[in-house]
């Protein structure tokens, strides 16, 4: 026992006599080489620097001037100094094979499995003034992949890094440059940091970034700031939580909170805020929409083929203040709060999520909304809309409902003072934007003081003071437009439909389950009534439906304006229908018409000459599938055709009278005959007769005959043939 004693004593005493000699030297102006022979001897790195600072008064405390360090695979790093704070209990005892009690023994433990080596541990490392570059590899064309690779690539293996563990590792005034990032002039801390084979090393514990400038994917970031924890647990599953960041991008501050789940493989932006954000491009919404989701992977590197990818979840976003302009949408002065959104799902995939959004006005497909806000709740396969009001077309609208993919129900909509001038394709848009739900309801339908205005020149109108109250209606049902539930009364000041002045129409019409019922159509004109009632069976198989119509004096350009007859003819018209059948499709359609029109015509005169009129008659029902055969030396004259309007003078009709036998039509399930309809006056006899079954298109016949004074014209259409005779003309001089 005293021999062992001697022999430790011996031992002690020359520690502290080589220790004594160590510092003896750092005091001196070979302090440098003794630590380069030092890091020589001990690690397979190279060290040199021009000047080490040493002092007794502080004697765990060291300050090297230009440090320089050259790794096993011969790359150099340089900086403009670096202070180290020594360790000396945790370094004596990792030599000896203890541990220290001063010591945090959980990263002492983590560093004894990383390295069989012993271990230098350090207080503190100060780096001031490195500049980190990191060339892209040529064989590599993913970004994200090239930098991974070339990261691994040159950090050298675990059995070349230095044994070496710091409390704290602080990088100051450093430039970083990778493949796809560059940071400049820029700052961090890293506490219980040592070597690994990772980009950054490892480490746990608190963590600060912080630069002035940081440059990503053709994008400047500025004034960045970093602070955050990571978690202590097994390296696989290290929780990450960011305390606070903020950053400057496109002049918009930028600031929040999140955090990294990397068991479940998911970062979470618990907050970002985003103020005076300012945004300008020529995409349209889906197009951004779908570059931003790229960027987004591209920096969270995801790939559904691989299991290590991060998701990411937004559990609180703002933006404040903020213009966005695309091509088909903008934002301006937009408050947007976005809560617990899954990135890379959509809309209908999200399972408690929330949006509400305002702003001074929103411009969307040539339509501007001032003051609109927004409400939404999304559940899986559910949007609720919680509310929805914008002021729109010098109108305002309302409304609140439920949204599915396929079905759309609202439970209040309300336009009041609404005026607008359609767009020219405003039919086609509506029908693709409705075309998704096989289901429409409102409950509550409430519009007031409309005015529509259409110009499309084949079918234009006017709309103004239309007033609909609509309650339990069910419009959509199992992708079949109608009136399925629900009440339904709309009037209108005035309207006009292709030139057809009404005043103060009126319909009120109603159903329940699926029996739609036209209670009352009153369409009054200047000097005459229309009236109609209906009824349509739309829950039944068959679908039976009834339909009963009645005018008195009404306008007969009806024919012209609205049904597209070539009957350039001024007048009125005392009329009945009555129709009945059944619309389960067009098969039955066809086999089940029966019916009949009767119609008077009163104070009827000519608005284009004889010529003119016989030309129109002569092109009535012509298309490009039809045959003709023509007889005969001469064809008819080719007319300019007239306006729509009649020659007055003082308001009176200057027009001829032209006398017009009643017409008559009936219907046999599906078998229409038309009885002979005549308009003649002392130019022109035309006669119209035949009939023609719906069922089989083969038995159509219809006959027109057209006699001038000059020469006479026959047209038959049958089946899809049309024969045409025009007998030679009987006036001397006359080309006609």
């Amino acid at each position: 026992m005293r021999l062992l004693g001697k022999i430790i004593a011996t031992i002690f005493i020359m520690l502290l006599l080589v220790l004594t000699i160590i510092v003896a030297l750092l005091h001196t102006r070979h302090a440098a080489p003794v630590i380069s022979q030092l890091t020589q001897r001990l690690t397979n790195y190279q060290f040199d620097a021009e000047v080490v600072t040493y002092t007794i008064t502080d004697p765990w405390h060291l300050t090297i001037e230009q440090p320089s360090v050259i790794d096993p695979q011969q790359q150099r790093y340089q900086a403009q100094q670096a202070q180290i704070w020594l360790a000396p209990h945790e370094t004596l005892a990792a030599l000896l094979g203890f541990s220290s009690s001063t010591t945090t023994s959980k990263s002492v433990a983590d560093s004894q499995t990383q390295f069989d080596s012993p271990h230098w541990y350090f207080d503190s490392i100060l780096i001031s003034g490195i500049d980190i570059h990191q060339p892209a590899l040529s064989n590599i064309r993913d970004s994200a992949t090239a930098e991974t690779t070339l990261i691994t690539a040159q950090t050298p293996p675990r059995s070349s890094l230095p044994a070496i563990y710091t409390h704290r590792l602080a990088l100051t005034h450093f430039n970083l440059t990778t493949p796809t990032f560059a940071i400049s002039d820029g700052q961090i801390q890293l506490d219980n940091w040592q070597p690994s084979a990772s980009f950054w090393g490892d480490f746990s514990g608190d963590f600060r970034i912080a630069a002035p400038r940081l440059d990503w994917q053709q994008q400047a970031f500025t004034n960045i700031l970093l602070d955050g924890e990571k978690g202590k647990g097994n390296k696989a599953h290290d929780d990450w939580t960011i305390y606070g960041y903020s950053f400057e991008w496109l002049g918009a501050s930028i600031n929040g909170q999140a955090s990294i789940d990397t068991q479940a493989r998911q970062l979470i932006l618990n907050q970002l805020t985003m103020t005076d954000f300012h945004f300008q491009s020529d995409l349209t919404i889906d197009q951004l929409t779908q570059q931003t989701n790229a960027l987004v992977s591209d920096a969270l590197r995801l790939d559904s083929d691989k299991p290590d990818n991060i998701a990411l979840r937004i559990g609180r976003l703002d933006l404040i203040d903020s213009q966005i302009e695309l091509n088909d949408l903008s934002l301006n002065q937009l408050n947007l709060s976005l809560l617990n959104w899954q990135h890379g799902r959509s809309a209908w995939q999200q399972t408690d999520s929330q949006l509400s959004l305002s702003a001074d006005s929103v411009l969307w497909h040539e339509t501007v909304f001032d003051s609109p806000l927004l409400d939404l709740r999304f559940t899986p396969d559910d949007i609720l809309i919680e509310g929805l009001s914008s002021k729109v077309w010098q109108g305002y609208l309302r409304a609140n409902g439920e949204i599915t993919p396929t079905s759309i129900a609202l439970n209040q909509l309300t336009l009041n003072n609404i005026k607008a001038f359609l767009p020219s394709q405003w039919r086609t848009r509506v029908t693709d934007i409705f075309a998704p739900y096989q289901d429409i309801q409102i409950d509550e339908l409430d519009i007031g003081n409309l005015q529509l205005t259409d110009t499309t020149p084949e079918r234009p109108f006017q709309l103004s003071g239309v007033n609909i109250d609509g309650n339990d209606l069910s419009i959509k049902q199992d992708n079949h437009y109608g009136l399925w539930q629900g009440t339904l009364v709309a009037n209108a000041g005035f309207a006009s439909i292709n030139t057809i002045e009404l005043v103060e129409p009126y319909i009120s019409t109603h159903s329940q389950a699926g029996e739609w019922q036209l209670d009352q159509l009153t369409i009054p004109f200047k000097n005459g009534l229309l009236e109609a009632t209906g009824h349509w069976g739309l829950a039944q198989p068959a679908q039976p439906w009834q339909f009963t119509l009645t005018t008195d004096s009404a306008p007969l350009l009806l024919l012209k304006q609205w049904f597209d007859f070539p009957l350039p003819l001024e007048g009125n018209i005392d009329s009945s229908l009555t129709l009945s059948g059944l619309a389960h499709n067009r098969a039955s359609f066809n086999y089940s018409l029966v019916g009949s029109l009767q119609a008077d015509f009163r104070d009827t005169r000519l608005l284009s000459t004889p010529a003119e009129f016989n030309q129109q008659l002569a092109n009535w029902r012509q298309t490009q599938k039809t045959k003709t055969t023509t007889s005969g030396a001469h064809t008819l004259p080719q007319t300019r055709p007239t306006a729509n309007v009649s020659p007055r003078t003082n308001g009176l009709s200057t027009a001829p009278l032209i006398a017009v036998s009643p017409l008559s039509l009936t219907s046999d399930r599906g078998r229409i005959t038309l009885k002979p309809f005549n308009i003649e006056n002392k130019d022109i006899q035309a006669t119209l007769e035949g009939g023609w079954d719906l069922a089989t298109p083969q038995k159509q016949k219809l006959r027109l005959n057209v006699a001038q004074s000059c020469h006479q014209l026959e047209r038959i259409w049958q089946h899809n043939q049309q024969h045409v005779s025009v007998s030679p003309s009987s006036c001397e001089g006359n080309n006609i």
